[in-house]
């Protein structure tokens, strides 16, 4: 074998696709989606489980809600102070507890946006985060991040755990 045939090899070889593992990959929704023992339908899927989450949100519905966590699934809000300073509190809910606590809630339309979440699937695990933004109706209230840890079912994919920070000093 001469040189030149050595190269073609190793280059075949050594070059990533984007369908081996942990290649990122765009889709048509701009997410950054890392395939690993998967493929794009399942990072789209899991990213729909958050745009199910605002949607539900927005709705105040709150069996919409209760069916994107599994039974023993929790919430975790980490609020910042209003004045920056000091340290945050944290809240932790139940998917039952945040699924009564939007659907009681009185205040206007809860709109959240997550413009460009990051999606990366790993088996039956993923992992959907990014920055968001939370107006009632019209008004800005705050942003933060959102990190949803999925997993799995034979029902689709379910909120194990999410954590969401609460900031208010945002650029919007």
């Amino acid at each position: 074998m001469n040189i030149g045939s050595l190269l073609v090899i190793m280059a075949v070889v050594l070059l990533p696709t984007s369908q081996q593992k942990n290649q990122p990959v765009q889709t048509s929704r701009n997410l950054t989606t890392s395939l690993q023992n998967s493929n794009a339908d399942d990072a789209k899927a899991a990213a729909q489980v958050a745009e199910k989450l605002f949607a539900a949100m927005k709705a105040k519905d709150g069996d919409a809600i209760r069916s994107l966590f599994l039974k023993d699934g929790h919430l975790v809000a980490i609020d910042k102070p209003r004045t920056g300073n000091g340290p945050s509190t944290t809240r932790v809910f139940t998917g039952d507890a945040f699924a009564k606590l939007i659907s009681d809630s009185k205040a206007g339309d809860l709109i959240e946006e997550m413009k460009n979440p990051e999606v990366k699937v790993f088996g039956d695990m993923a992992l959907v985060f990014g920055r968001y933004t939370f107006h009632l109706g019209t008004t800005f209230s705050h942003c933060g991040t959102n990190s949803f840890q999925l997993a799995r079912t034979s029902e689709g994919w379910k909120i194990a755990n999410a954590a969401s920070t609460l900031e208010f000093d945002c650029m919007h």
